[in-house]
Formats: structure tokens, C-alpha cells, sequence
């Protein structure tokens, strides 16, 4: 390739790079990546990357089209367990529960110990395609590393008392809706079960669906947050939004750290404990700029999830929420867009946890 046709590319690949750094999602966006890959020679770094992003763009609103830009990227080698995953979760909304089975069985080659990615195959094993008895082991593998998370803990239960477990599955149930008591879909679960989990009956939480896994850890650039307990990636209106504006990063990021010293400092919470939620939220923040409404929604989001970093036990969303002042389905929300964003893991080792 010519000197100058490269130089134009890398100009157009770091302009790129900016805008989504920046949150941008536009058709603008797209139209520059679909320029790069047209451009740069078929299995290049550039093509590769151009196609990766265009996939994790396309996501949303054209499954089938991230589908095609992910197996480009599977045809030229570059398939690492993000781009399954991410091809498990296409397949999935797209209705094609056998292909998003096959899709997180690679995934889980490439990562045999991400909890999301058993969580997603054993809940479309179980849901998608009736096979709860397949679906047990990874739920299990899910729930076993990454105990209390609220969703994960319901869907082993619905297995749980597809298979006539029910004595498990209602402990299991009453458990989710204790860690996220707001959740109208846990109370559904939980009724179920009770009712001896009449086929043909299954709550409305239980339709087929995966939980997106963060792409930015393995594509190079960070895209913009993808909420928790949903295949949504656009940011949607939160209870903590009210009608000011919602504040650039560089005015709330300080209100964040501040809250977090004084709360925690108040709690008795130690030094150790304080400089890792303050890691978690630096690490945030630099992954998606976020804009923040109110600042004490993120300060609880931000505790909660170092809490379930290091698994410090007792602490609860509820708990904080009544702490920090605001509504636990805000702090719940914000939770799952940190862990999605970070890609966090109990005793995660970026963060200092054995």
C-alpha cells in the first residue's frame, strides 16, 4: 500500500478513535468505518479493526449486519472469545438460539471462567431451547463466580424448577429479590415457582435473551456504556435524571470521589477500600466519559461494585441506596453499566483481589 494512501488511513482510524471515545454512535461514525474497511486491504489490522467496531456499532439496530462484520473478523483469525461472544449475542437477538449456543460455546473455549458467557449459554440452553438439564452446569459456573449477581441467581432458579427442584430454585428466587427487592421481574419468578412452575407459564423474565459482555476488551478502543440486564447498548433514561442538564465528566467526576471518601470514610470503611472504589471509578470514567445527573447514584454504583470486586460481604444495594439518598433501581442500573464497561469479576486482579 502506498505511503500516503496508509497516512490517510491511520488519519482516518485515530479520527475514529476519537469520536468514540468522545460517545459518539452516529451514522457519520459508521460511514468512516465502512470507508476504512472498504479501503485498507481484506485481513488487515486496519480492515480488522474497522469491522470490529462497525459490529459493535451495528449491534443494536441490525444484528444480522454485526454478524457479517464479526465473521469477517473470524474468517481472517481474528476471533478471540469477545468476538464470539459477540456473535452469540446477535444470534440471539435475532432469534437463532442454536447458533448463539454454538457462538458462546467458543466464547467459552477462549475464556472457560467468564461467568457472563456461561450464564448466557446455560440461560439460552434453558430458555431458548428447552434443555434445562444442559443449561444446569453452566448456570451453576455462572452463580459460582459471580455470586450475587441478581440475574444470574434467577435464571439458575427457573432451571432449577424446570428440573423439580423447588425447594432450591424458591431459596435461589427469594435471593435475587432480595438484591435487587425493585425488580418486578424476581417477584414473577418467585410467584412461579410457588405455583410449582406450570409449563407454558414461565414469567416474563424468562424469555430468551443474553447479556452483553464488554467488547472493549479485546477490540482496542473503549465504545460508549452498555447498561447491566439488558442487550440495549445505548444509554437509556435512568430514575436519577432529572430536568438539569446532565453534567459534563469534568464538572461531577471530583462530586464522585468526594462522595466516596465521605461516605466510606463515615462507614468505617478502610484506606484500602477507598483507593480501590476510587480505581474502579477513574477506570470508569476514562472508558466512557460519562454524564453524570446526579452524582450520588454513581458514588453508590461505584461502592457496590468494588464490594463485589474484593467480596466483601453483607453489602447491599438497598443499603447503599438508603446511604447515599437515592433509589436502589438507579444504583442497581448504574452497577451493571460499571461491571459491563470494566468487564468486572469477583476478585478481579486488576484491582488487587486474590
Amino acid at each position: 500500500m502506498a505511503e500516503a494512501t496508509t497516512t490517510q488511513l491511520r488519519r482516518m482510524r485515530k479520527r475514529v478513535e476519537a469520536m468514540l471515545v468522545e460517545g459518539h454512535r452516529s451514522g457519520q461514525v459508521i460511514s468512516l468505518l465502512e470507508d476504512l474497511a472498504g479501503a485498507a486491504d481484506e485481513g488487515s489490522e486496519m480492515a480488522l479493526f474497522a469491522h470490529r467496531q462497525l459490529a459493535e456499532l451495528c449491534l443494536e439496530g441490525s444484528p444480522w449486519k454485526a454478524a457479517l462484520h464479526l465473521r469477517r473478523l473470524l474468517r481472517s483469525g481474528a476471533g478471540d472469545d469477545g468476538v464470539h461472544a459477540l456473535l452469540g449475542l446477535c444470534h440471539a437477538l435475532l432469534g437463532n438460539f442454536r447458533s448463539a449456543v454454538s457462538a458462546y460455546r467458543g466464547a467459552l473455549r477462549m475464556a472457560p471462567n467468564n461467568p457472563w458467557y456461561h450464564h448466557n449459554l446455560g440461560h439460552l440452553l434453558d430458555v431458548g431451547l428447552s434443555q434445562p438439564g444442559a443449561a444446569l452446569a453452566h448456570l451453576r459456573k455462572a452463580h459460582d463466580l459471580g455470586p450475587g449477581e441478581d440475574e444470574v441467581t434467577a435464571s439458575l432458579a427457573h432451571c432449577l424448577a424446570r428440573l423439580g427442584q423447588f425447594d432450591e430454585a424458591a431459596v435461589l428466587a427469594r435471593c435475587a429479590r432480595e438484591a435487587a427487592p425493585l425488580n418486578p421481574e424476581h417477584d414473577a419468578l418467585l410467584e412461579w415457582i410457588e405455583r410449582g412452575a406450570p409449563e407454558g407459564q414461565a414469567p416474563p423474565s424468562q424469555s430468551p435473551r443474553a447479556h452483553p459482555v464488554p467488547p472493549h476488551r479485546a477490540s482496542g478502543v473503549v465504545p460508549p456504556a452498555w447498561p447491566g440486564g439488558g442487550t440495549n447498548p445505548s444509554p437509556s433514561p435512568t430514575p436519577d435524571h432529572d430536568d438539569r442538564e446532565a453534567r459534563p465528566l469534568e464538572e461531577g467526576q471530583d462530586e464522585v470521589t468526594a462522595l466516596l471518601a465521605d461516605s466510606m470514610g463515615n462507614c468505617g470503611c478502610s484506606p484500602d477500600e477507598l483507593n480501590l472504589a476510587k480505581a474502579v471509578w477513574r477506570d470508569f470514567r476514562r472508558a466512557c466519559r460519562p454524564r453524570i445527573a446526579k452524582a450520588a447514584v454513581f458514588a453508590a454504583a461505584v461502592e457496590y461494585a468494588a464490594a463485589k470486586v474484593v467480596g466483601t460481604a453483607g453489602v447491599t444495594q438497598a443499603e447503599l441506596a438508603a446511604r447515599y439518598g437515592v433509589g436502589s433501581r438507579s444504583v442497581s442500573q448504574r452497577y451493571g453499566e460499571i461491571r459491563d464497561v470494566l468487564g468486572l469479576i469477583p476478585h478481579d486482579p486488576r484491582y488487587g483481589s486474590e
